[in-house]
């Protein structure tokens, strides 16, 4: 039997013995029902994939692993700016039954070492170079480093791949194109073997979060924890309507297109394309990397209908001094992830897009998906967009809607309404007591989504005994199960045995006339323990003083909360993963501060 046969024979046929939890099924089904539909775009490298050619690149790439000696639960590494060799990559490793361990494409030599020797992977694919790192030189450095020391490093990738044009890659590299003409019928029956052994419950990636205040640390995913707990969902008498209802439900979705600022290697970005697969068949559009100009530019091109982003992207985009040359009147809705949103950023966003509606999301790399909710600011708009919004609804992808009044009405940052299948308590920081409605205390998550970090023991423990995951956010639930985050505890400071919230400070500075954005952190103080650092971005034009920031904060906030150094910056800095960077803050806070006390 030929190859293309079997691929076309495997495609087609209904196979019992596949888990239809698990990406191989997933991306089966999309291709065998909807072959001609555009499923992923990257714009800049002018790479536009049908779920057939996805399907295809992804067998064949699958069956290379194979051959080069990939098994079960071996961990594949990729390293690279958005492409669709990304995902492909991602796919493969899925459906030969490995463990995907996408790396941050920003990471310098120091921090892709620490990487490599945490995961071990056994195949590393990667571009030669992106983000201004040259991949293939550190990798280069890594060997040549470990033969002059007489010995190997268990660490270095066995096999590792370069995504190039093969005549630029020298052993002992290998050209990505080989990864997909190795292999043979031997491999190719391996891999449906390998597609139906795999289960929902395996471990499908390994994901660093973001170390936004601090070091990465990695956390061991499975499939399961994706997707919406669904004990009854399967139940032979509700199969049929449940099929059915899902194909209405890509067919309307298929109609729009959603571009996505998150890098792949985020728990947003790596989840968009298991929701692509599962939930809706809507066109995924994506960027090499995130920058404000070039998102303006590809969405307006575009026209797309939807944005996702961290709050902090899509503000850079909107904030952006060229903002006025781009034409965004095609987007119909925003949707937040990652981080916290608050009314503020809410204002600025619907002031500046005729928005139909936004999406608010919580969740962590640790936790997984939390809580959303949707909140529709218009009585009539786009039918086929209420419609493809009601359909996910039902389809529970959606938790409940969220009136703009409720908005409007918060001084915090509302995080959507507990999704189904997920617990969520809210606990007093020091005594564990647990709080009523209302309460602010930290915010503890129970569900099959939650996983604890792979090096457990070098943390303070993320669970309780009963497996409660500590999330190290505050907040508070109110009575209709409405999550609101108001602020994240490694983050308080103490000033002279007062614990105040940073988040506090910032919403009454982005209220000011002068402040187009602002960040405050905690720096150490011989008398007080802490005192207040406030980072700010004035607006164009403006150069206000200390003394007039905090003449205009005093009306508003109590004295010991007065911020007591202003830092004023062009931008605030942004990690890869698309939020504030607080650590290389609290850095240039510590060396701001020494200096403004050395020269006082």
């Amino acid at each position: 039997m030929s190859g293309r046969y079997k691929e076309w024979a495997f495609l087609r046929e209904a196979v019992g013995e596949m888990d239809e939890k698990t990406l191989p099924y997933l991306l089966r089904r999309r291709a065998t029902e909807s072959p001609n539909d555009i499923a992923f775009s990257f714009p800049e490298e002018r790479q536009e994939y049908s779920w057939l050619k996805v399907w295809q690149e992804t067998w064949r790439a699958a069956q290379g692993l194979i051959k080069v000696g990939i098994q079960k639960g071996d961990r594949v590494a990729i390293l690279m700016p958005g492409r669709m060799e990304w995902i492909i990559s991602m796919l493969a490793a899925a459906c030969a039954g490995a463990v995907i361990v996408p790396f941050n494409s920003y990471s310098a030599k120091d921090e892709l070492r620490a990487l490599l020797a945490d995961a071990m992977p056994a195949v590393l694919i990667m571009t030669a170079t992106g983000h201004r790192q040259p991949y293939a030189t550190i990798l280069s450095e890594f060997m040549e480093e470990h033969r002059k020391l007489g010995r190997g490093a268990a660490w270095i990738p066995k096999h590792i791949f370069i995504v190039d044009e093969p005549n630029n890659v020298f052993a002992p590299f290998r050209p990505y194109s080989e990864l997909l003409a190795i292999s043979g019928p031997e491999e190719e029956q391996q891999l449906i073997d390998r597609c139906r052994s795999i289960r929902s419950e395996d471990p499908l990636v390994l994901l660093y979060t973001s170390g936004t205040l601090g070091v990465p640390k990695g956390v061991l995913r499975t499939t399961a924890s994706f997707l919406v707990s669904s004990d009854n969902d399967r139940a032979a008498g509700k199969r049929r309507g449940a099929d059915i209802f899902r194909r209405w439900t890509d067919r309307v979705s298929s109609r729009f297109s959603v571009m996505t600022l998150l890098p792949l290697y985020h728990l947003g970005g790596f989840a968009t394309i298991i929701t692509n697969l599962k939930v809706c068949n809507i066109r995924i559009v994506m960027l090499s990397r995130f920058h404000p100009i070039t998102a303006l530019t590809v969405l307006s091109e575009g026209k797309y209908r939807f944005l996702v982003g961290t709050p902090y992207m899509i503000q850079r985009m909107l904030n952006c001094g060229e903002r006025d040359k781009f034409d965004l009147s095609s987007v119909l809705g925003v949707i937040f992830t990652s981080a916290a949103v608050n009314n503020d950023i809410l204002q600025r966003v619907t002031r500046d897009l005729n928005l139909i509606f936004f999406m608010v999301s919580y969740g962590s790399s640790e936790a997984g998906a939390v809580s959303n909710g949707i909140c529709l600011l218009e009585s009539r708009g786009n039918k086929l967009l209420r419609l493809m919004i009601r359909l996910l609804k039902q389809a529970k992808f959606l938790s409940g809607s969220i009136s703009p009044r409720e908005f409007e009405n918060s001084a915090h940052s509302l995080a959507g309404k507990v999704d189904r299948g997920v617990e969520v308590r809210i606990v007093h920081p020091e005594t564990g007591e647990e709080l009523p409605a209302l309460e602010q205390g930290e915010i503890q998550i129970r569900s099959h989504r939650v996983m604890k970090y792979c090096d457990e023991d070098s943390n303070r423990a993320s669970l309780t005994a009963d497996r409660w995951y500590r999330s190290g956010d505050l907040g508070f639930l109110n009575g209709n199960r409405h999550l609101t985050i108001t602020g994240r505890m490694k983050r308080m400071v103490s000033r002279g045995g007062e614990k105040i919230s940073p988040i506090e400070i910032e919403r009454m500075l982005l209220l000011q006339a002068d402040v187009e954005d602002a960040c405050v952190v905690g720096v150490p103080d011989d008398l007080y323990g802490e005192q207040l650092c406030a980072f700010i971005v004035p607006r164009p034009g403006r150069h206000p003083t200390s003394g007039q920031m905090n003449e205009s904060l005093k009306p508003h906030l109590s004295a010991f909360k007065l911020p007591k150094y202003y830092i004023q910056v062009s931008e605030l800095p942004i990690s890869p993963t698309g939020k504030v960077a607080i650590a290389k803050l609290e850095r240039l806070a510590l060396e701001s501060v020494g200096e403004l006390k050395e020269y006082a």
